[in-house]
């Protein structure tokens, strides 16, 4: 297991500095390398992201300002020559504050510790029985039992349960990557569904409730196999 982790920095030393680090640890994948914050909250949109390395001193969107307005973050260490903001990185309980230049023993300091935390939380996260969803400010508790399945709406995704629906930003890629379930599957690009709220299957769709949902060529097999078939 590694961790997907993004750089986000306004001055490009700074940036390939923090890229050649990353390399050099086993324990990171780097997928994504923004100039500034309003990049990274596209990337967070899209992409499964554990880990940003956060410059704090940015135009425009500051750092400080990003972990303020951000509805939901992963593990972020903050990176910047300024010290004075070691008591910001307390107080935002960031996993770790870099100052520049950046040394690789306390850059492998900080992520094998970001790791750990990882770990942690992906035990607690085996053993859950419900999601968070934010909706007009608040955070909703919808337990797996209910949820039938997950749909690509655009920009967005539904979440129907059986009570009703609620509506998300994100995207199905990115829901598949944190529901880490063995009770979801995802059967089309456009629609991730709970196995044991199927109905029937026929050829290449399946029913849930009264929604017919596609399976695509080659999630059928996948299907098949979580099945219990006699």
């Amino acid at each position: 297991m590694v961790l997907n982790c993004i750089i986000v920095d306004d001055d490009m030393m700074a940036r390939k500095g923090l890229e050649r680090l990353c390399d050099k640890s086993e324990l990171l994948n780097t997928i994504g390398i923004c100039e500034n914050a309003t990049q990274a909250m596209e990337m967070l949109s899209k992409e499964v992201i554990d880990l940003i390395f956060l410059d704090i001193e940015m135009p425009e969107i500051t750092g400080i300002e990003f972990l303020e307005n951000a509805v939901s973050l992963p593990q972020v260490i903050f990176t910047t020559s300024n010290k004075e903001y070691a008591y910001e990185a307390y107080n935002y309980q960031v996993t770790d504050f870099l100052k520049k230049p950046i040394t690789y023993p306390r850059f492998k300091q900080a992520v094998e510790k970001a790791y750990a935390i990882h770990e942690k939380n992906n035990a607690y996260k085996a053993n859950a029985q419900e999601v968070y969803v934010r909706e007009d400010g608040r955070f909703v508790r919808i337990p797996f039992d209910n949820i039938l399945y997950f749909e690509n709406v655009g920009d967005y995704v539904r979440v129907k349960t059986i009570q009703g629906s609620h509506i998300i930003h994100g995207t199905l890629k990115g829901i598949n990557g944190k529901l880490d379930n063995p009770r979801f599957l995802k059967v089309h690009r456009s629609f991730i569904v709970n196995l044991s709220k199927i109905k029937d299957i026929e050829e290449n769709t399946l029913v849930i409730e009264k929604k017919v949902i596609p399976i695509s060529r080659a999630n059928k097999p996948v299907l098949m196999g979580k099945l219990n078939l006699l």
